[in-house]
């Protein structure tokens, strides 16, 4: 009887034991759940934060590049290592592509080609305006061309301009010199009815990387699994200054 009893009793705590226990797991499972949400909501801000930071270094860079040599750098391309990409007699004929980070002197993470990463390891879109036959860029100089143009700073006029959809309802900013941007966590995806994604990088492939193929550009709210694009731009009187005090133009 006594056998018996202490069977029985063993019995009990074994199964408390064991109910206690998947208690406990639920609950560790909900507390570790918890955690890893908040571990990735904290790096996707972490990540944005420094892709923001790493745009403004780009432009700053821009900005810099211009005022030492008279124009804008050309795209950088998959196949020129990160270097800007001219056609013969130094002629900028391509308005989209990549920052060219190694013609900026910019460090950074970059891939297999060359191209400067943003935190989610896709590279950087870089678009130029080639208002006024490639003004801009021309090698011979902002100020050379414009001489020769017989115009005025108000003559020419960049054409690349940021909407807040892709329809524009809104312009946000317009007469941009260069626009800048990161496609987000989301870039390897494909959403075909993401129209406003897709006016910032899904209308035309160059070498495998998916680009812009027109002047427009969106910039609206984040919003998680629907637009996380982020971008930037040059502003033509913030250049104008900046190359009128180094003395690049008149």
């Amino acid at each position: 009887m006594l056998t018996e009893k202490r069977v029985n009793f063993q019995r009990s705590i074994s199964g408390f034991s064991i109910i206690e226990m998947a208690i406990v797991m639920v609950i560790v499972a909900t507390l570790l759940g918890g955690l890893l949400v908040s571990i990735s909501s904290t790096q996707e801000i972490n990540n944005r934060i420094e892709t923001k930071n790493q745009l403004d270094e780009i432009v700053e860079a821009l900005y810099g590049f211009a005022q030492v040599n008279g124009y804008l750098p050309c795209p950088a391309i998959p196949t020129s290592n990160g270097a800007e990409s001219r056609n013969g007699g130094g002629v900028c004929s391509r308005v989209h592509g990549f920052v060219p980070s190694a013609t900026l002197g910019l460090s950074g993470s970059v891939n297999a080609d060359g191209l400067l990463l943003d935190s989610w390891l896709s590279p950087y879109r870089y678009s130029v305006t080639n208002a006024n036959g490639n003004v801009f860029t021309n090698q011979n100089g902002m100020r050379v061309t414009l001489a020769a143009l017989g115009a005025t700073m108000g003559g020419v006029a960049p054409d690349l301009r940021v909407c807040d959809t892709a329809a524009c309802g809104a312009v946000v900013a317009d007469r941009l010199p260069v626009v800048v941007l990161s496609l987000g966590a989301d870039w390897a995806t494909f959403d075909a009815a993401d129209v406003d994604a897709a006016e910032n990088s899904r209308e035309a492939v160059l070498n495998g990387y998916r680009i812009p193929n027109d002047a427009d550009f969106v910039s609206a709210p984040y919003i998680e699994d629907t637009f996380d694009d982020l971008i930037t731009w040059m502003s033509p009187n913030i250049l104008f200054t900046k190359m009128i005090t180094a003395g690049q133009l008149p």
